[in-house]
């Protein structure tokens, strides 16, 4: 294989035009990739939603929901099913197993829909199916705030989505804060009696005068016409002069029993931010979209938008993932730079200036072929692709390192440059592949990371590989050919001059001087590392801080849940939210308070009455942190009498509807309620540390039921939807049509309905109905009764089922009081049929810990089995894997130093991670000792094995360093933002990173430290051992020197 290495030197020229090539195609890849916060996460969802205007929850439940659930529960790839029934529609929400192919799913789901739909109410509209990922969230709220008038913020916000959904990164813009508009007809109940106009009479009148009539075309040999029949409906004007009833002797006109007018549908939903009632517009991103382009074209429409904004408007942008996204690119870019300069300080300081340029241009090289690589692969560029740089930083440039250190020591021998780089680039090819390879096997496994977490988290692994990659190709093809033409000369490593001793030489001079000490005592110094490693672990296992799932981050916002229990008016749930509202703006360091009543279909919870977000100061503009300001949150509003306020932080990375979720299931809606509120109580009362604690179970609300006796209301002429369409007039209107006006995009409904003040429950009993036998009074054939309702039914998997959520004041005690609670709920009695399961977090952390404890077994066999293929001895290889278990104490070492708690995934990731990483120092040692035997077979192990240490100190050293280097500023919770030329002390980079950074530094400098110790220790055992046999049994005199 060492003969490309020839083949790239002969076609040199070719070799540096590709090389070449690959800057040029990676610079042009780096400034066209797309630009995200968070990786776009195809979340494996797919919802059904079906309306059924005016059903309650238990009809469509029963009517829309189990059908559909006992078809769709067949479609390949199912985890889970879910239904929520509401008033007037059903949601079904399909999970499926993360990694499944949700464009098929997406097929199968409409097959199955569109074969149950005929079994559907032929009431009920088309079922309406959904796929979510990331991307269908909002990723910015722009508000129209200021002014009175509702119609006056409507026009103006669609007009701004008008410019804004055009952009190209849009997916779409959706407004909150408005009711539809509608053509409302207000009916005079006397004069519609009077006239004996019935419903029907309405609803037909308008239903045949808005109609399309093709008048067609006329040719009457002498020209051409075409013929028109207008029948649109276009404007109020034209419902006006429909007729409704029509005699002999007059002609009644809709004009002459209503009033009609343009205007809005009752408010079911307000939208509040800063204080101001606003409407609001929601932008989502496509998929893949160029965040910070879009942020800049979305602010340059703002600034030419806000030129014709009337002076009682402006506009509040909220929300704005772009700017977060912006910061962290920024931040990180700037930390790269920085670690750059500390690598690039190091190697110049340890190996000179030509040798380094020739290191140092592997980063630039591996980086842009790396972007090329993920821009070809339609990948995009987020915070996990830029720290997959910056940890792969100090990794790919070994390779180079140990090329170019040994070619410096043949060219001290008297070899050119020429020679010294061929023989160098032959000699550590499979050392490199070896060690590289090793490296990589340690990812592979991390990059089929299954579930929602490794969704998220495979950027990184993946880049690892990319860099990792092209740090092989650059090490062991690039660095040859431009040492042939632009390496040193003379030596720049061993310089014999007296004048000048490098620090690598009076390093190994002493070094050798100990390392006799643990080579002609094999035993003791193994015995000694052991008992130290075995101090490590008991002092961790005593005193160590607990396991939390991801990362701690200082949250900069927060999800607001606000509850309440009552039927409540739209007005008055907009007063609650006010109240709420008024108490978070007084907190200190607040920058935005977005509130909304009314809730999103995600969002779970009995009582829920609204909610929205809130976001700080950034952390230079504020004297507090962020867990002090949510503390201040939550304080702030406890004294509100009736109303419970949740404040959920924001922390990153994968979210959770909370820390703890417990489903429970049950053959009836009523046996599974009654073991939630025993749960629940409990929790609440017996659980100590647990916090928001809340459930999906709907407490029960009043309905009026307007009972009808069939049999009179048929000897009166009188049907069941007659009196339905009457009992509409008093609530949201009877609707009779719909048209489309010139100045809107979208139709527009017509509805007819009473005066507001006939719009009461008692006015349902005064309500007369016209018949072909004349007008007849409702009351006397129908009965209003009020009835116990509950807002929402809940179903999973075929049963009845609600969720318990609860949170914990510290994140690392949940996986403690998920047990303590397991162990609860295996004796207690909660009925006939119930079972649980918990979800959530803790499922997530369980299936990361069996994922990281395979991953880690998986990467070690990979590796076990690469180096019994490149050293063929299971006694070496295993000597070389011993690396491994040291790096985890190392590990563990750093958490007891720093304090902090050990994070399932960052820490889990970073053993993987270290595995790969540690073994290369005792790859490099042992080739080497093993090359030096096969030179010199005649001498005794125990000097190859101190000569071997003694050549590959510095290039251990060196490689080792340059890793810590790039990542200690981070695990020192310091961000080096070189760009910025700013320091950061705890930014969010920091909190997100710092326990990653921790372990490795930890681990990396723990095990290389031990390792050139205890390996040439375990080296020299065998050659001990064979020799105090000798000495015991055959020659006393023969001793290891």
């Amino acid at each position: 294989m060492t003969k490309i290495i020839d083949f790239a030197l002969r076609k040199a020229k070719t070799t540096l035009l590709l090389a070449l090539m690959v800057i040029i195609a990676g610079s042009y890849a780096r400034q066209e990739i797309p630009i995200a916060a968070a990786p776009n996460v195809q979340l494996p969802f797919i919802t059904v939603s079906v309306f059924l205007d005016g059903a309650s929850p238990n009809d469509t439940s029963r009517l829309i929901a189990r059908p559909l659930e006992n078809r769709l529960k067949t479609v390949t790839g199912v985890k889970n099913i879910r239904s929520t029934s509401y008033l007037s529609f059903a949601r079904i929400f399909l999970e499926f197993e993360v990694g499944f192919d949700i464009d098929q799913a997406l097929v199968d789901v409409k097959q199955g829909v569109e074969e149950i739909k005929y079994q559907l109410p032929l009431e009920a509209e088309d079922p309406q199916i959904e796929e979510y990922s990331e991307a269908s969230f909002p990723v910015m709220n722009i508000s129209i705030v200021g002014g009175q008038s509702i119609r006056q913020k409507v026009f103006y916000a669609r007009e701004l989505k008008d410019r804004i959904e055009p952009i190209e990164q849009i997916l779409e813009v959706n407004m909150t804060g408005a009711p539809e508009e509608v053509l409302e007809g207000v009916i005079n109940k006397a004069k519609m009696e009077s006239y004996g106009v019935t419903l029907s009479d309405i609803y037909y009148s308008v239903s045949n005068n808005n109609l399309i009539i093709p008048g067609g075309k006329q040719d009457t040999g002498r020209g051409s016409f075409n013929i028109e029949v207008p029948s649109i409906i276009e404007s109020a004007k034209d419902v006006y002069a429909i007729p409704v009833k029509v005699t002999k002797d007059a002609i009644v006109t809709l004009g002459e029993i209503a009033t009609v007018k343009r205007t809005f549908k009752d408010f079911t939903s307000y939208a509040r931010v800063n204080g101001q009632d606003a409407v609001t517009l929601e932008v989502s991103l496509r998929e893949s979209a160029n965040a910070i382009d879009a942020s800049n074209a979305i602010r340059n429409i703002l600034k030419d938008f806000e030129s014709s904004l009337p002076d009682n408007l402006k506009i509040e942008v909220s929300n704005d993932d772009t700017v977060y996204a912006n910061l962290m690119v920024k931040e990180l870019n700037g930390n790269i730079i920085a670690a750059v300069i500390l690598i690039m300080v190091l190697i110049i300081a340890s190996m000179g200036i030509r040798v380094s340029m020739l290191v140092g241009l592997s980063i630039p090289f591996c980086f842009l072929m790396t972007y090329l690589i993920l821009y070809g692969l339609d990948m995009e560029v987020n915070f996990l692709v830029m720290m997959g740089l910056l940890l792969g930083m100090g990794m790919l440039i070994d390779g180079s390192i140990v090329i170019t250190e040994y070619a410096d020591k043949k060219i001290s021998e008297g070899l050119s440059r020429i020679e010294g780089y061929t023989i160098s680039a032959k000699r550590m090819f499979f050392p490199i592949i070896a060690s590289t390879g090793t490296t990589l096997a340690a990812f592979i496994p991390i990059m089929f990371w299954p579930g929602f977490t490794g969704q998220f988290m495979r950027y990184l692994p993946i880049t690892i590989f990319f860099v990792l990659s092209a740090s092989l190709f650059y090490s062991l093809i690039v660095i040859p050919v431009l040492g042939s033409y632009f390496g040193q000369k003379n030596s720049a490593l061993n310089d014999k001059d007296t004048d000048h001793v490098s620090i690598f030489i009076r390093l190994t001079e002493w070094y050798g001087k100990y390392i006799k000490k643990f080579v002609t005592n094999p035993v003791e110094t193994i015995i000694a590392v052991v008992s130290i490693l075995a101090i490590i672990i008991m002092s961790y296992i005593f005193s160590g801080k607990g396991t939390i799932y991801f990362a701690i981050v200082d949250p900069v916002q927060a999800n607001i849940t606000i509850k309440a229990r009552g039927n409540f008016s739209a007005l008055e749930t907009k007063e609650i939210i006010e109240k709420v509202e008024e108490r978070f703006l007084e907190v200190e360091g607040i920058k935005n308070v977005y509130l909304r009543s009314g809730t999103n279909w995600w969002e779970s919870g009995a009582d829920r009455i609204g909610g929205g977000f809130i976001e700080t100061l950034e952390p230079s503009q504020r004297d507090i942190s962020g867990f002090q300001i949510m503390d201040n949150l939550v304080s702030s509003t406890k004294d509100l009498p009736g109303i419970a306020v949740e404040v959920e932080a924001d922390l990153g990375g994968p979210s959770f509807d909370s820390p703890i979720e417990l489903d429970v299931y049950g053959s009836t809606e009523d046996s599974v309620n009654y073991a939630v509120n025993i749960i629940e109580n409990y929790m609440r009362n017996d659980v100590k540390g647990l916090i928001n604690i809340f459930s999906s179970k709907a407490y029960p609300s009043v309905e009026w039921s307007v009972e009808v006796d069939k049999q009179k209301a048929a000897q009166l002429g009188v049907s069941v939807s007659d009196v339905g369409a009457l009992v509409q007039m008093l609530t949201n209107g009877f609707k009779v049509g719909e048209y489309r006006p010139d100045d809107a995009k979208d139709e527009v409904e017509i509805r007819a309905r009473f005066p507001e003040s006939d719009r009461t429950i008692t006015g349902i009993r005064d309500l007369n109905v016209v018949t072909k036998k004349g007008t007849v009074p409702v009351s006397s054939f129908i009965n209003v009764v009020p009835k116990e309702n509950r807002q929402t039914v809940n179903r999973k998997n075929g049963k009845y089922f609600q969720e318990i959520g609860a949170g914990t004041l510290d994140e690392s005690k949940v996986s403690s009081k998920v047990a303590e609670l397991d162990n609860w709920l295996k004796t207690a009695y909660l009925g006939e049929g119930i079972s649980y399961s918990f979800g959530g977090m803790a499922e997530e952390t369980e299936e990361v810990n069996t994922f990281m404890i395979t991953a880690g077994i998986t990467a070690v066999f990979i590796m076990l089995l690469m180096l019994i293929t490149q050293f063929n001895s299971f006694y070496q290889s295993f000597i070389i894997l011993s690396s491994v278990a040291i790096s985890f104490v190392g590990v563990l070492l750093g958490l007891l130093i720093t304090g902090k708690s050990f994070s399932t995934t960052m820490t889990g990731l970073s053993i993987v991670t270290l595995a790969g990483i540690v073994v290369n120092n005792n790859i490099v040692l042992i080739d080497t000792f093993n090359r030096l035997k096969e030179e010199a077979p005649h001498l005794e192990a125990s000097k190859h094995i101190i000569e071997a240490c003694k050549q590959r100190l510095r290039p251990i050293i060196l490689t080792s360093l340059t890793t810590i280097f790039g990542l200690l500023p981070l695990a020192m919770g310091i961000s080096l933002d070189i760009i910025s030329r700013d320091i950061l002390v705890g930014s969010r980079i920091v909190d997100w990173w710092s326990n990653l950074a921790v372990s490795i530094v930890f681990g990396l400098g723990f095990s290389t430290f031990v390792t050139l110790i205890l390996t040439p220790a375990i080296l020299s055992l065998p050659y001990a051992v064979k020799n105090d046999y000798k000495k015991l049994f055959k020659n006393p005199s023969n001793n290891l020197q």
